[in-house]
């Protein structure tokens, strides 16, 4: 048995909503739109940093909010916790994502002894961590 990565789906509430913000934030971009008719669900995959994320959106959900436990408390609820990733100017992608709006736990917060990280949340209140190089600090 061979596996192979494919991609991480993320149940969003708007789907038009999650595709834009992704755009617009995180400058993913939209690979492929479609159906997925045994669950009723409507789905976009969106491409960046590396990686596919499968956006699903259930028709006429009756749904269940996100965990919005704060951190370091989020750790305390089992699960998948957030989508992280790496950026080498993290200022910059820090006031990016306050000229826009974006929801943020912390900016630029001290993490480890030789790194920091600007944690935020989507439009659905999934956590988000962008880490900046390491390096002393």
């Amino acid at each position: 048995m061979r596996l192979r990565f494919n991609n991480v789906a993320l149940a969003v509430s708007d789907l038009e909503r999650a595709v834009a913000w992704y755009g617009d934030v995180l400058g993913f971009t939209l690979a492929e739109r479609g159906r997925f008719d045994a669950v009723g669900a409507d789905y976009a995959m969106i491409d960046g940093a590396g990686l596919r994320i499968e956006l699903v959106c259930h028709t006429g959900g009756d749904f269940t909010p996100v965990d919005r436990t704060a951190p370091p408390h989020h750790l305390d609820v089992l699960g998948w916790k957030a989508l992280v990733l790496e950026i080498d100017d993290l200022p910059a992608a820090t006031a990016r994502f306050t000229e826009r709006g974006v929801e943020m736990v912390w900016a630029e917060m001290r993490i480890s002894v030789d790194r920091r990280g600007t944690m935020l949340r989507d439009p659905d209140g999934n956590l988000i961590h962008i880490f900046g190089p390491r390096g002393l600090i």
